[in-house]
């Protein structure tokens, strides 16, 4: 058969159509997908220095990134936007905070329009582990990482102080980090030396609020504490910060040196509470851990091991989940495919 002229040049568009349509559904099944463990912390040491006038509470803390980790997965080839959690209840949506790190990214960039969030739980809720703020920073990571335009860090940690006092810290790619301020301006340490953890969960949380408010009760009329981290007579690790912007020490925090440190604020008033606490530590220092106490608002309880006990060797409370981890020296990174 022979095609007069028209019929040709159809034939050819035709083909060419097909190649096209061809490439662009090949483009919708590769859209890149990000993935990234959201890693849980505790905190080395936690310490209140004053209550503001707006009524947040200043402090200084190490924060230390650990192995436990929630599982996130985003992608922006859909329609519309969601959030599916599996593996603890979670509450609704519109609170979640890996849901509001999504809406707060899309606000500050101007993208993405539409995404799909999948995050499978692991870190205890409302166990002073950061679980809520690890998935908010995994999202704000993971969206930066596949945003045409990505965020600046400084951008980035300004999105996320809105969303929480420990997001920043978790947004970032530091294993270990002083927080002061309100816990929000962090400085980057070089990390201490691997270490396994157990944690014992109870089966109750702690608010922040509760927490918070608890301190504040019981020491209502106390003086503002002076800062060890910013007083050049402080005597361990001096001057480490100047205006909360610098870390100047280049030699990572020993062992030794943040047990001299070590202490929370909030566990007492915590222990007030909830007895079950006092518990918890004493099983920890029976099994021999040198460095026991309470991460962030509670609830939760760790020990530091040099190495990872055996078994029968810790006697579990009753109503407690005991969990092991290791403190991490690097962040994970987001997987892009």
């Amino acid at each position: 058969m022979v095609l007069d002229a028209d019929e040709a040049a159809l034939c050819r568009f035709s083909r060419r159509w097909r190649g096209i349509a061809h490439t662009a559904c090949w483009w919708n099944l590769t859209v890149p997908t990000a993935q990234i463990e959201a890693q849980a912390k505790v905190n080395l040491f936690l310490r209140i220095l004053g209550r503001e006038a707006s009524g947040y509470h200043q402090l200084e803390t190490l924060f230390q990134r650990i192995s436990l980790a929630d599982q996130i997965v985003v992608r922006t080839d859909v329609a519309g936007q969601s959030l599916e959690c599996s593996g603890a209840d979670v509450g609704p949506v519109e609170q979640n905070l890996a849901w509001r790190a999504a809406l707060a990214f899309r606000a500050a960039a101007g993208w993405p329009n539409s995404f799909a969030i999948e995050v499978t739980k692991n870190i205890p809720v409302g166990g002073g582990l950061g679980g809520g703020s690890a998935d908010a920073g995994g999202v704000l990571r993971a969206f930066n990482a596949l945003a045409p335009s990505k965020l600046s860090d400084e951008h980035l940690f300004g999105v996320a102080r809105t969303l929480g006092a420990d997001v920043p810290f978790l947004a970032s790619t530091a294993p270990t980090a002083l927080g002061i301020v309100r816990g929000d301006v962090i400085v980057a340490c070089p990390p201490p030396p691997i270490r396994d953890l157990i944690l014992l969960v109870p089966p109750f949380a702690i608010s922040s609020a509760d927490a918070f408010g608890w301190y504040a009760a019981a020491h209502a009329d106390a003086p503002r504490k002076q800062s060890r981290m910013t007083s050049p007579t402080s005597g361990i690790a001096p001057a480490r910060i100047y205006a909360g912007r610098t870390a100047i020490a280049e030699q990572p925090y020993s062992w030794r040196e943040i047990a001299a440190l070590a202490g929370n604020d909030l566990q007492d008033v915590a222990v007030e509470r909830h007895p079950e606490i006092a518990r918890a530590i004493a099983v920890l220092r029976a099994a021999g851990s040198p460095f026991v106490q309470m991460t962030g608002s509670g609830s939760t309880i760790f020990g530091v091991f040099p190495n990872r006990p055996t078994g029968g060797v810790i006697a579990i409370p009753e109503g407690f989940t005991a969990l092991h981890a290791q403190t991490l020296t690097k962040v994970a990174d987001v997987a892009v495919s």
